[in-house]
């Protein structure tokens, strides 16, 4: 093989490189829905508001007893007036599943720390209330210190 041979043959390389480089970049990225920081924001207003409704559609999509769960934590949570000042997010047991530290104050001037407990159903992070169909039941989201 002669030198111009390699050099011609080696130039194509840097080519399809750039075209794999933008056929990546050109493919649609999947559909984001809520985000964790935006269901702990979400959370907190249905706190709140005191509505469990709010609330509800906060949960996993088909899971039973979240209204129970949800009137739970609204009975014991709700109408403090709670603002956030921060979000930690751990994601310990896999990319799907999220504990959320949220720290902040209350309508009284006292802090607060809410650790709530996430998963992501079709690409959006929902509070983890109720439980699956079938299953045995489950904790609601703890707002208290564990």
């Amino acid at each position: 093989m002669s030198t111009r041979g390699i050099a011609s043959g080696g130039a194509w390389l840097p080519a399809v490189v750039g075209c794999v480089l933008l056929a990546g970049c050109a493919q649609e990225a999947a559909p984001q829905g809520r985000t964790e920081r935006q269901t702990a924001d979400a959370y907190v207003r249905a706190l709140n508001a005191r509505d469990v409704d709010a609330l509800v559609r906060l949960g996993p999509p088909g899971y039973e007893e979240v209204e129970a769960d949800a009137r739970e934590v609204i009975a014991a949570e709700g109408g403090r007036g709670l603002e956030i000042d921060g979000v930690e997010v751990s994601h310990e047991f896999g990319d799907d599943v999220a504990s959320t530290q949220l720290t902040g104050k209350a309508r009284d001037g006292g802090s607060f720390t809410a650790y709530v407990q996430m998963s992501r159903h079709d690409g959006t992070w929902v509070v983890v209330l109720g439980h699956a169909p079938g299953g045995d039941g489950g904790a609601a989201a703890a707002t208290g210190a564990p």
